[in-house]
Protein backbone atom coordinates (compact mmCIF):
# COMPACT_ATOMS: atom_id res chain seq x y z
CA UNK A 1 0.00 0.00 0.00
CA UNK A 2 1.01 3.60 -0.53
CA UNK A 3 2.57 5.50 2.34
CA UNK A 4 -0.13 8.21 2.58
CA UNK A 5 1.92 10.66 4.63
CA UNK A 6 4.94 10.48 2.33
CA UNK A 7 2.71 10.94 -0.72
CA UNK A 8 1.20 14.09 0.79
CA UNK A 9 4.64 15.53 1.62
CA UNK A 10 6.04 14.81 -1.83
CA UNK A 11 2.89 16.15 -3.50
CA UNK A 12 3.31 19.39 -1.53
CA UNK A 13 6.97 19.63 -2.59
CA UNK A 14 6.06 19.02 -6.23
CA UNK A 15 3.60 21.91 -6.14
CA UNK A 16 6.45 24.23 -5.04
CA UNK A 17 8.81 22.92 -7.76
CA UNK A 18 10.10 25.82 -9.91
CA UNK A 19 12.74 24.29 -12.19
CA UNK A 20 13.49 21.15 -14.21
CA UNK A 21 16.51 20.45 -12.00
CA UNK A 22 14.37 20.47 -8.84
CA UNK A 23 11.79 18.28 -10.56
CA UNK A 24 14.38 15.63 -11.48
CA UNK A 25 15.73 15.65 -7.93
CA UNK A 26 12.22 15.14 -6.52
CA UNK A 27 11.56 12.42 -9.07
CA UNK A 28 14.67 10.56 -7.88
CA UNK A 29 13.48 11.04 -4.28
CA UNK A 30 10.11 9.50 -5.23
CA UNK A 31 11.91 6.42 -6.54
CA UNK A 32 13.99 6.11 -3.35
CA UNK A 33 10.78 6.19 -1.29
CA UNK A 34 9.20 3.61 -3.64
CA UNK A 35 6.31 5.97 -4.39
CA UNK A 36 6.68 5.90 -8.17
CA UNK A 37 3.69 3.56 -8.54
CA UNK A 38 1.33 6.17 -7.09
CA UNK A 39 -1.17 7.33 -9.74
CA UNK A 40 -1.62 10.73 -8.10
CA UNK A 41 2.14 11.45 -7.96
CA UNK A 42 2.63 10.10 -11.48
CA UNK A 43 -0.09 12.44 -12.75
CA UNK A 44 1.53 15.45 -11.07
CA UNK A 45 4.96 14.48 -12.42
CA UNK A 46 3.55 14.15 -15.93
CA UNK A 47 2.02 17.63 -15.80
CA UNK A 48 5.21 19.18 -14.44
CA UNK A 49 7.50 17.53 -16.98
CA UNK A 50 5.15 18.68 -19.75
CA UNK A 51 5.23 22.24 -18.38
CA UNK A 52 9.04 22.19 -18.64
CA UNK A 53 8.81 20.78 -22.22
CA UNK A 54 10.34 17.48 -21.08
CA UNK A 55 7.63 15.26 -22.55
CA UNK A 56 10.10 12.46 -23.34
CA UNK A 57 9.88 11.56 -19.63
CA UNK A 58 6.10 11.17 -19.81
CA UNK A 59 5.98 7.62 -21.12
CA UNK A 60 8.59 6.45 -18.61
CA UNK A 61 6.58 7.93 -15.74
CA UNK A 62 3.39 6.34 -17.06
CA UNK A 63 4.92 2.88 -17.28
CA UNK A 64 6.13 3.20 -13.67
CA UNK A 65 2.55 3.29 -12.41
CA UNK A 66 1.28 -0.17 -11.45
CA UNK A 67 -2.42 0.34 -12.28
CA UNK A 68 -2.90 3.52 -14.34
CA UNK A 69 -6.40 4.97 -14.17
CA UNK A 70 -8.31 7.13 -16.64
CA UNK A 71 -6.98 10.33 -15.08
CA UNK A 72 -3.35 9.21 -15.55
CA UNK A 73 -4.02 7.97 -19.09
CA UNK A 74 -5.49 11.36 -20.02
CA UNK A 75 -2.54 13.28 -18.60
CA UNK A 76 -0.05 11.01 -20.38
CA UNK A 77 -1.87 11.22 -23.73
CA UNK A 78 -2.17 14.98 -23.36
CA UNK A 79 1.55 15.43 -22.64
CA UNK A 80 2.61 13.18 -25.52
CA UNK A 81 0.17 14.81 -27.98
CA UNK A 82 2.03 18.11 -27.61
CA UNK A 83 5.33 16.64 -28.83
CA UNK A 84 5.11 15.55 -32.53
CA UNK A 85 7.81 12.84 -32.29
CA UNK A 86 5.84 11.23 -29.43
CA UNK A 87 2.34 11.43 -30.91
CA UNK A 88 2.46 7.81 -32.06
CA UNK A 89 3.18 6.85 -28.44
CA UNK A 90 0.01 8.64 -27.34
CA UNK A 91 -1.98 6.57 -29.85
CA UNK A 92 -0.40 3.40 -28.46
CA UNK A 93 -1.57 4.43 -24.99
CA UNK A 94 -5.07 4.78 -26.44
CA UNK A 95 -4.84 1.16 -27.66
CA UNK A 96 -3.70 0.15 -24.19
CA UNK A 97 -6.72 1.92 -22.66
CA UNK A 98 -9.08 -0.04 -24.87
CA UNK A 99 -7.34 -3.34 -24.08
CA UNK A 100 -7.53 -2.72 -20.30
CA UNK A 101 -11.27 -1.89 -20.49
CA UNK A 102 -10.73 1.76 -19.51
CA UNK A 103 -13.20 3.85 -21.50
CA UNK A 104 -11.94 7.15 -22.99
CA UNK A 105 -13.96 10.21 -22.01
CA UNK A 106 -14.60 13.66 -23.44
CA UNK A 107 -11.09 14.77 -22.28
CA UNK A 108 -9.31 11.85 -23.93
CA UNK A 109 -10.61 12.34 -27.46
CA UNK A 110 -9.42 15.92 -28.12
CA UNK A 111 -5.89 14.94 -27.08
CA UNK A 112 -5.95 11.88 -29.37
CA UNK A 113 -7.25 13.94 -32.27
CA UNK A 114 -4.51 16.51 -31.64
CA UNK A 115 -1.97 13.69 -32.02
CA UNK A 116 -3.56 12.62 -35.32
CA UNK A 117 -3.47 16.24 -36.50
CA UNK A 118 0.21 16.66 -35.60
CA UNK A 119 1.39 13.53 -37.39
CA UNK A 120 -0.83 13.89 -39.58
CA UNK A 121 -2.59 10.50 -39.49
CA UNK A 122 -5.98 10.42 -41.23
CA UNK A 123 -6.51 6.67 -40.73
CA UNK A 124 -6.27 6.84 -36.94
CA UNK A 125 -8.24 10.09 -36.98
CA UNK A 126 -11.22 8.60 -38.81
CA UNK A 127 -11.10 5.49 -36.61
CA UNK A 128 -11.24 7.66 -33.48
CA UNK A 129 -14.05 9.70 -35.05
CA UNK A 130 -16.03 6.49 -35.49
CA UNK A 131 -15.56 5.56 -31.83
CA UNK A 132 -16.62 9.07 -30.78
CA UNK A 133 -19.88 8.63 -32.69
CA UNK A 134 -20.48 5.14 -31.27
CA UNK A 135 -19.82 6.18 -27.68
CA UNK A 136 -21.94 9.34 -27.84
CA UNK A 137 -19.33 12.06 -27.30
CA UNK A 138 -20.33 14.13 -30.36
CA UNK A 139 -22.18 16.65 -28.23
CA UNK A 140 -19.00 17.91 -26.57
CA UNK A 141 -17.75 21.11 -28.16
CA UNK A 142 -13.98 20.51 -27.62
CA UNK A 143 -14.32 17.09 -29.29
CA UNK A 144 -15.93 18.55 -32.40
CA UNK A 145 -13.42 21.42 -32.52
CA UNK A 146 -10.59 18.88 -32.43
CA UNK A 147 -12.28 16.92 -35.26
CA UNK A 148 -12.46 20.02 -37.47
CA UNK A 149 -8.81 20.79 -36.75
CA UNK A 150 -7.68 17.19 -37.35
CA UNK A 151 -9.37 16.91 -40.73
CA UNK A 152 -8.02 20.30 -41.74
CA UNK A 153 -4.44 19.37 -40.85
CA UNK A 154 -4.86 16.11 -42.80
CA UNK A 155 -5.79 18.29 -45.83
CA UNK A 156 -9.37 16.96 -45.83
CA UNK A 157 -11.21 20.25 -46.24
CA UNK A 158 -14.54 18.64 -47.18
CA UNK A 159 -14.55 16.45 -44.04
CA UNK A 160 -13.50 19.41 -41.91
CA UNK A 161 -16.38 21.48 -43.25
CA UNK A 162 -18.79 18.52 -42.79
CA UNK A 163 -17.84 18.28 -39.12
CA UNK A 164 -18.33 22.04 -38.76
CA UNK A 165 -21.79 21.90 -40.38
CA UNK A 166 -22.90 19.03 -38.11
CA UNK A 167 -22.18 20.98 -34.92
CA UNK A 168 -25.10 22.02 -32.77
CA UNK A 169 -23.28 24.94 -31.17
CA UNK A 170 -20.06 26.71 -32.17
CA UNK A 171 -17.52 28.97 -30.52
CA UNK A 172 -14.65 31.01 -31.93
CA UNK A 173 -12.38 27.94 -31.74
CA UNK A 174 -14.77 26.13 -34.12
CA UNK A 175 -14.67 28.97 -36.63
CA UNK A 176 -10.90 29.36 -36.39
CA UNK A 177 -10.39 25.61 -36.87
CA UNK A 178 -12.41 25.68 -40.11
CA UNK A 179 -10.66 28.83 -41.34
CA UNK A 180 -7.35 27.11 -40.55
CA UNK A 181 -8.42 24.15 -42.71
CA UNK A 182 -9.10 26.50 -45.64
CA UNK A 183 -5.83 28.32 -45.01
CA UNK A 184 -3.74 25.15 -45.02
CA UNK A 185 -4.84 24.05 -48.51
CA UNK A 186 -5.59 27.52 -49.89
CA UNK A 187 -8.83 26.31 -51.46
CA UNK A 188 -12.46 27.46 -51.61
CA UNK A 189 -11.61 30.83 -50.15
CA UNK A 190 -15.01 32.16 -51.25
CA UNK A 191 -16.73 29.94 -48.65
CA UNK A 192 -14.01 30.71 -46.13
CA UNK A 193 -14.77 34.41 -46.59
CA UNK A 194 -18.48 33.74 -45.99
CA UNK A 195 -17.66 31.93 -42.74
CA UNK A 196 -15.34 34.76 -41.73
CA UNK A 197 -18.02 37.37 -42.43
CA UNK A 198 -20.53 35.45 -40.26
CA UNK A 199 -18.31 35.68 -37.19
CA UNK A 200 -19.51 38.07 -34.49
CA UNK A 201 -16.02 38.32 -33.03
CA UNK A 202 -12.80 37.82 -34.99
CA UNK A 203 -9.53 37.17 -33.18
CA UNK A 204 -6.03 37.65 -34.56
CA UNK A 205 -6.06 33.92 -35.33
CA UNK A 206 -9.17 34.41 -37.49
CA UNK A 207 -7.64 37.28 -39.47
CA UNK A 208 -4.32 35.51 -39.89
CA UNK A 209 -5.98 32.30 -41.07
CA UNK A 210 -7.76 34.20 -43.84
CA UNK A 211 -4.59 36.00 -44.90
CA UNK A 212 -2.68 32.70 -44.97
CA UNK A 213 -5.46 31.12 -47.02
CA UNK A 214 -5.43 33.88 -49.62
CA UNK A 215 -1.62 33.79 -49.78
CA UNK A 216 -1.63 30.00 -50.26
CA UNK A 217 -4.27 30.33 -52.98
CA UNK A 218 -2.10 32.89 -54.79
CA UNK A 219 -4.61 35.74 -54.34
CA UNK A 220 -2.27 38.35 -52.90
CA UNK A 221 -4.63 41.25 -53.63
CA UNK A 222 -7.34 39.78 -51.37
CA UNK A 223 -4.70 38.91 -48.78
CA UNK A 224 -3.43 42.48 -48.76
CA UNK A 225 -6.95 43.92 -48.60
CA UNK A 226 -7.65 41.91 -45.44
CA UNK A 227 -4.21 42.71 -44.06
CA UNK A 228 -4.88 46.45 -44.46
CA UNK A 229 -8.29 46.10 -42.73
CA UNK A 230 -6.92 44.05 -39.84
CA UNK A 231 -7.39 46.08 -36.64
CA UNK A 232 -4.46 44.62 -34.72
CA UNK A 233 -1.63 42.96 -36.66
CA UNK A 234 0.95 40.71 -35.03
CA UNK A 235 4.22 39.22 -36.22
CA UNK A 236 2.35 36.33 -37.92
CA UNK A 237 0.33 38.80 -40.00
CA UNK A 238 3.41 40.68 -41.18
CA UNK A 239 5.40 37.50 -41.84
CA UNK A 240 2.59 35.87 -43.84
CA UNK A 241 2.16 38.89 -46.09
CA UNK A 242 5.90 39.31 -46.56
CA UNK A 243 6.42 35.63 -47.46
CA UNK A 244 3.49 35.84 -49.86
CA UNK A 245 5.23 38.64 -51.78
CA UNK A 246 8.66 37.01 -51.76
CA UNK A 247 7.34 33.65 -52.98
CA UNK A 248 5.75 35.39 -55.95
CA UNK A 249 8.97 37.25 -56.69
CA UNK A 250 7.41 40.63 -55.85
CA UNK A 251 10.54 41.78 -54.08
CA UNK A 252 9.86 45.51 -54.40
CA UNK A 253 6.47 45.14 -52.69
CA UNK A 254 8.05 42.90 -50.06
CA UNK A 255 10.76 45.47 -49.43
CA UNK A 256 8.21 48.24 -49.01
CA UNK A 257 6.25 46.11 -46.53
CA UNK A 258 9.44 45.11 -44.72
CA UNK A 259 10.30 48.74 -43.99
CA UNK A 260 6.85 49.24 -42.43
CA UNK A 261 7.16 46.35 -39.95
CA UNK A 262 7.42 47.86 -36.46
CA UNK A 263 9.48 45.06 -34.90
CA UNK A 264 11.47 42.65 -37.05
CA UNK A 265 12.47 39.27 -35.65
CA UNK A 266 14.84 36.73 -37.17
CA UNK A 267 12.05 35.05 -39.16
CA UNK A 268 11.19 38.37 -40.86
CA UNK A 269 14.82 39.09 -41.75
CA UNK A 270 15.37 35.55 -43.02
CA UNK A 271 12.22 35.69 -45.16
CA UNK A 272 13.45 38.90 -46.81
CA UNK A 273 16.98 37.61 -47.35
CA UNK A 274 15.67 34.30 -48.76
CA UNK A 275 13.23 36.06 -51.07
CA UNK A 276 15.98 38.19 -52.58
CA UNK A 277 18.29 35.17 -52.92
CA UNK A 278 15.65 33.00 -54.59
CA UNK A 279 14.70 35.62 -57.14
CA UNK A 280 18.08 36.65 -58.48
CA UNK A 281 18.75 39.68 -56.27
CA UNK A 282 21.81 38.53 -54.33
CA UNK A 283 23.23 42.00 -53.74
CA UNK A 284 20.07 43.09 -51.90
CA UNK A 285 20.07 39.84 -49.92
CA UNK A 286 23.55 40.62 -48.62
CA UNK A 287 22.59 44.20 -47.84
CA UNK A 288 19.68 42.95 -45.72
CA UNK A 289 22.03 40.55 -43.99
CA UNK A 290 24.43 43.38 -43.19
CA UNK A 291 21.53 45.44 -41.81
CA UNK A 292 20.45 42.47 -39.71
CA UNK A 293 23.94 42.23 -38.23
CA UNK A 294 23.82 45.92 -37.32
CA UNK A 295 20.47 45.28 -35.60
CA UNK A 296 22.38 42.78 -33.40
CA UNK A 297 20.31 39.80 -34.45
CA UNK A 298 22.17 36.50 -34.66
CA UNK A 299 21.49 34.41 -37.79
CA UNK A 300 20.46 30.78 -37.68
CA UNK A 301 21.12 27.99 -40.18
CA UNK A 302 18.18 29.06 -42.38
CA UNK A 303 19.47 32.64 -42.57
CA UNK A 304 22.98 31.50 -43.42
CA UNK A 305 21.71 29.11 -46.09
CA UNK A 306 20.00 32.04 -47.83
CA UNK A 307 23.14 34.19 -47.56
CA UNK A 308 25.28 31.36 -48.94
CA UNK A 309 22.84 30.98 -51.84
CA UNK A 310 23.29 34.69 -52.62
CA UNK A 311 27.07 34.35 -52.67
CA UNK A 312 26.72 31.37 -55.02
CA UNK A 313 25.01 33.67 -57.50
CA UNK A 314 27.67 36.36 -57.22
CA UNK A 315 30.56 33.91 -57.71
CA UNK A 316 32.79 35.89 -55.35
CA UNK A 317 35.50 33.54 -54.03
CA UNK A 318 36.65 36.03 -51.38
CA UNK A 319 33.14 36.42 -49.96
CA UNK A 320 32.69 32.65 -50.07
CA UNK A 321 35.67 32.30 -47.74
CA UNK A 322 34.31 35.08 -45.52
CA UNK A 323 30.93 33.39 -45.04
CA UNK A 324 32.61 30.19 -43.85
CA UNK A 325 34.30 32.20 -41.10
CA UNK A 326 30.98 33.86 -40.31
CA UNK A 327 29.24 30.49 -39.89
CA UNK A 328 31.86 29.40 -37.35
CA UNK A 329 31.88 32.76 -35.56
CA UNK A 330 28.12 32.64 -35.03
CA UNK A 331 28.37 29.10 -33.66
CA UNK A 332 26.09 27.66 -36.32
CA UNK A 333 26.28 23.90 -36.61
CA UNK A 334 27.67 22.70 -39.93
CA UNK A 335 24.76 20.39 -40.57
CA UNK A 336 23.92 18.81 -43.91
CA UNK A 337 21.88 21.82 -45.03
CA UNK A 338 24.73 24.27 -44.37
CA UNK A 339 27.44 22.01 -45.77
CA UNK A 340 25.45 21.34 -48.96
CA UNK A 341 24.91 25.06 -49.49
CA UNK A 342 28.62 25.72 -48.91
CA UNK A 343 29.63 22.96 -51.34
CA UNK A 344 27.38 24.52 -53.97
CA UNK A 345 28.72 28.02 -53.25
CA UNK A 346 32.41 27.10 -53.41
CA UNK A 347 31.85 24.97 -56.51
CA UNK A 348 30.15 27.87 -58.32
CA UNK A 349 32.87 30.28 -57.18
CA UNK A 350 35.60 27.98 -58.49
CA UNK A 351 36.95 27.05 -55.03
CA UNK A 352 36.90 23.40 -56.00
CA UNK A 353 39.43 22.22 -53.43
CA UNK A 354 37.36 23.71 -50.61
CA UNK A 355 34.14 22.37 -52.17
CA UNK A 356 35.61 18.85 -52.22
CA UNK A 357 36.84 19.18 -48.63
CA UNK A 358 33.41 20.29 -47.39
CA UNK A 359 31.74 17.52 -49.37
CA UNK A 360 33.77 14.94 -47.45
CA UNK A 361 32.53 16.43 -44.16
CA UNK A 362 28.97 15.36 -45.01
CA UNK A 363 28.34 12.05 -43.27
CA UNK A 364 26.00 10.55 -45.85
CA UNK A 365 25.71 12.92 -48.82
CA UNK A 366 22.43 12.72 -50.69
CA UNK A 367 21.65 13.81 -54.24
CA UNK A 368 21.97 17.55 -53.54
CA UNK A 369 25.65 17.81 -52.51
CA UNK A 370 26.56 15.23 -55.16
CA UNK A 371 24.80 17.26 -57.87
CA UNK A 372 26.33 20.53 -56.69
CA UNK A 373 29.88 19.18 -56.74
CA UNK A 374 29.50 17.25 -60.01
CA UNK A 375 28.14 20.37 -61.72
CA UNK A 376 30.85 22.57 -60.22
CA UNK A 377 33.66 20.26 -61.28
CA UNK A 378 32.21 19.88 -64.78
CA UNK A 379 31.74 23.64 -65.24
CA UNK A 380 35.31 24.48 -64.19
CA UNK A 381 37.18 22.11 -66.47
CA UNK A 382 37.38 19.04 -64.24
CA UNK A 383 35.12 16.78 -66.28
CA UNK A 384 36.95 13.55 -65.53
CA UNK A 385 36.75 14.19 -61.76
CA UNK A 386 33.04 14.97 -62.15
CA UNK A 387 32.44 11.64 -63.89
CA UNK A 388 34.45 9.79 -61.23
CA UNK A 389 32.26 11.39 -58.57
CA UNK A 390 29.15 10.33 -60.48
CA UNK A 391 30.40 6.73 -60.50
CA UNK A 392 30.95 6.98 -56.73
CA UNK A 393 27.41 8.29 -56.39
CA UNK A 394 26.08 5.25 -58.26
CA UNK A 395 28.20 2.91 -56.12
CA UNK A 396 26.76 4.51 -52.97
CA UNK A 397 23.22 3.82 -54.30
CA UNK A 398 22.32 7.52 -54.33
CA UNK A 399 19.79 8.10 -57.09
CA UNK A 400 20.71 11.06 -59.33
CA UNK A 401 18.14 13.66 -60.35
CA UNK A 402 17.75 15.82 -63.45
CA UNK A 403 20.32 18.36 -62.20
CA UNK A 404 22.90 15.62 -61.65
CA UNK A 405 22.64 14.55 -65.27
CA UNK A 406 23.04 18.12 -66.50
CA UNK A 407 26.38 18.11 -64.69
CA UNK A 408 27.26 14.73 -66.19
CA UNK A 409 26.45 15.90 -69.74
CA UNK A 410 28.49 19.07 -69.18
CA UNK A 411 31.43 16.92 -68.03
CA UNK A 412 31.16 14.77 -71.16
CA UNK A 413 31.03 17.92 -73.31
CA UNK A 414 34.23 19.39 -71.88
CA UNK A 415 36.12 16.10 -71.97
CA UNK A 416 34.99 15.21 -75.49
CA UNK A 417 33.39 11.94 -74.32
CA UNK A 418 30.47 12.16 -76.70
CA UNK A 419 29.60 8.46 -76.78
CA UNK A 420 29.70 8.31 -72.99
CA UNK A 421 27.35 11.30 -72.88
CA UNK A 422 24.87 9.54 -75.18
CA UNK A 423 25.13 6.40 -73.06
CA UNK A 424 24.41 8.41 -69.91
CA UNK A 425 21.32 9.79 -71.68
CA UNK A 426 20.02 6.24 -72.07
CA UNK A 427 20.84 5.48 -68.44
CA UNK A 428 18.98 8.61 -67.30
CA UNK A 429 15.83 7.66 -69.20
CA UNK A 430 15.86 3.86 -68.93
CA UNK A 431 17.42 3.23 -65.51
CA UNK A 432 16.25 6.24 -63.50
CA UNK A 433 13.02 7.11 -65.31
CA UNK A 434 13.90 10.81 -65.58
CA UNK A 435 12.00 12.59 -68.34
CA UNK A 436 14.41 14.87 -70.22
CA UNK A 437 13.57 18.57 -70.30
CA UNK A 438 14.77 21.37 -72.59
CA UNK A 439 17.95 21.87 -70.52
CA UNK A 440 19.00 18.25 -71.02
CA UNK A 441 18.48 18.52 -74.76
CA UNK A 442 20.52 21.74 -74.79
CA UNK A 443 23.40 19.91 -73.06
CA UNK A 444 23.39 17.10 -75.64
CA UNK A 445 23.16 19.54 -78.54
CA UNK A 446 26.08 21.51 -77.09
CA UNK A 447 28.10 18.29 -76.67
CA UNK A 448 27.46 17.12 -80.24
CA UNK A 449 27.96 20.59 -81.66
CA UNK A 450 31.34 21.14 -80.02
CA UNK A 451 32.43 17.75 -81.35
CA UNK A 452 31.57 18.87 -84.88
CA UNK A 453 28.59 16.54 -85.25
CA UNK A 454 26.31 19.38 -86.35
CA UNK A 455 23.87 17.35 -88.46
CA UNK A 456 23.30 15.00 -85.55
CA UNK A 457 22.91 17.93 -83.16
CA UNK A 458 20.34 19.50 -85.49
CA UNK A 459 18.37 16.24 -85.50
CA UNK A 460 18.26 16.34 -81.70
CA UNK A 461 16.94 19.90 -81.84
CA UNK A 462 14.17 18.98 -84.27
CA UNK A 463 13.29 15.89 -82.19
CA UNK A 464 12.67 17.85 -78.97
CA UNK A 465 9.14 16.87 -77.85
CA UNK A 466 8.60 20.25 -76.20
CA UNK A 467 9.84 22.04 -79.33
CA UNK A 468 13.21 23.72 -79.86
CA UNK A 469 14.07 26.19 -77.13
CA UNK A 470 16.55 29.08 -76.96
CA UNK A 471 19.04 26.98 -74.99
CA UNK A 472 19.40 24.20 -77.56
CA UNK A 473 19.21 26.57 -80.53
CA UNK A 474 21.77 28.92 -78.99
CA UNK A 475 24.17 26.02 -78.35
CA UNK A 476 23.80 24.88 -81.96
CA UNK A 477 24.34 28.39 -83.31
CA UNK A 478 27.53 28.70 -81.25
CA UNK A 479 28.70 25.34 -82.64
CA UNK A 480 28.02 26.61 -86.17
CA UNK A 481 30.35 29.51 -85.43
CA UNK A 482 33.11 27.11 -84.31
CA UNK A 483 32.76 24.87 -87.36
CA UNK A 484 31.68 27.45 -89.95
CA UNK A 485 28.35 25.86 -90.93
CA UNK A 486 26.37 28.70 -92.51
CA UNK A 487 23.39 26.66 -93.69
CA UNK A 488 22.38 25.33 -90.28
CA UNK A 489 23.27 28.66 -88.67
CA UNK A 490 20.78 30.52 -90.89
CA UNK A 491 17.93 28.12 -90.05
CA UNK A 492 18.69 28.19 -86.35
CA UNK A 493 19.16 31.97 -86.20
CA UNK A 494 15.81 32.58 -87.87
CA UNK A 495 14.07 30.67 -85.07
CA UNK A 496 16.09 32.45 -82.39
CA UNK A 497 15.24 35.88 -83.81
CA UNK A 498 11.53 35.05 -83.40
CA UNK A 499 11.96 33.67 -79.87
CA UNK A 500 14.36 36.32 -78.59
CA UNK A 501 13.94 39.46 -80.71
CA UNK A 502 15.75 41.56 -78.08
CA UNK A 503 18.78 39.28 -77.71
CA UNK A 504 21.60 41.02 -79.59
CA UNK A 505 23.93 38.09 -79.00
CA UNK A 506 22.13 35.95 -81.59
CA UNK A 507 22.41 38.71 -84.23
CA UNK A 508 26.08 39.31 -83.48
CA UNK A 509 26.84 35.59 -83.62
CA UNK A 510 25.20 35.13 -87.03
CA UNK A 511 26.95 38.22 -88.35
CA UNK A 512 30.27 36.79 -87.12
CA UNK A 513 29.54 33.45 -88.83
CA UNK A 514 28.93 35.26 -92.13
CA UNK A 515 32.11 37.33 -91.70
CA UNK A 516 34.21 34.23 -90.91
CA UNK A 517 33.03 32.73 -94.21
CA UNK A 518 33.74 35.90 -96.19
CA UNK A 519 30.08 36.78 -96.69
CA UNK A 520 30.54 40.43 -95.78
CA UNK A 521 27.32 41.70 -97.33
CA UNK A 522 25.22 39.31 -95.26
CA UNK A 523 27.24 40.14 -92.15
CA UNK A 524 26.56 43.85 -92.65
CA UNK A 525 22.90 43.16 -93.39
CA UNK A 526 22.46 41.41 -90.03
CA UNK A 527 24.12 44.30 -88.20
CA UNK A 528 21.85 46.76 -89.99
CA UNK A 529 18.95 44.58 -88.87
CA UNK A 530 19.98 45.16 -85.27
CA UNK A 531 19.70 48.91 -85.77
CA UNK A 532 16.41 48.59 -87.64
CA UNK A 533 14.90 46.55 -84.78
CA UNK A 534 16.25 49.10 -82.29
CA UNK A 535 17.84 46.31 -80.30
CA UNK A 536 20.38 47.58 -77.76
CA UNK A 537 23.15 45.55 -76.25
CA UNK A 538 22.66 44.80 -72.55
CA UNK A 539 25.32 46.52 -70.44
CA UNK A 540 27.91 44.41 -68.68
CA UNK A 541 27.80 44.30 -64.92
CA UNK A 542 30.33 43.50 -62.23
CA UNK A 543 30.38 43.82 -58.44
CA UNK A 544 32.84 45.69 -56.26
CA UNK A 545 32.96 45.96 -52.49
CA UNK A 546 33.08 49.46 -50.98
CA UNK A 547 33.01 49.87 -47.19
CA UNK A 548 31.71 46.29 -46.80
CA UNK A 549 28.84 47.04 -49.20
CA UNK A 550 28.46 45.50 -52.66
CA UNK A 551 27.99 47.97 -55.49
CA UNK A 552 27.25 47.26 -59.13
CA UNK A 553 29.39 48.81 -61.87
CA UNK A 554 28.01 48.73 -65.40
CA UNK A 555 29.58 49.07 -68.81
CA UNK A 556 27.34 50.76 -71.36
CA UNK A 557 29.49 49.86 -74.34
Amino acid sequence: MEDGKNVEVVAYMLKRCSSATQLKQLHAHIFRLNLHKSNSLATTLLSLYASFSLTSYAHFIFTSASHPNLFLFNHAIRALSKDPPLCFTSLRLYRQMICTQIRPDNFTYPFLLNSCASLPDLNHGTEIHGRIVRTGFCSYLPVFNALIDMYGKCNELILSRKAFNEMGGRDIVSYNALLGAHARVGEDMLNAQKVFDQMDYKSQISWNAMIVGYVNSGDLDSARALFDKMPDRNIVSWTTMLVGYTKKGLIDLASHLFEAIPERNLIIWTAMISGCAQHGRPREALEYFQRMEKARLRPDSFTMTAVISSLSQLGRADLANWIGTCVDKEGIERNERILTAMVDMHAKCGNLEEACRLFEEIHRPDVYPYSALITGLASHGHGFKALELFKRMQAEKVNPDYITFMGVFTACTHTGLVEDGLRYWEIMVADYGIEPDASHYACIVDMLGRAGRLDEAYKWVRAMPMGPGPGALGALLAACKIHGNVEIAENVAEQLFEMEPKNTGNFVLLSSIYASNGQWDKAESVREGIKARRVTKLPGCSWVEVDRKLRATRSER
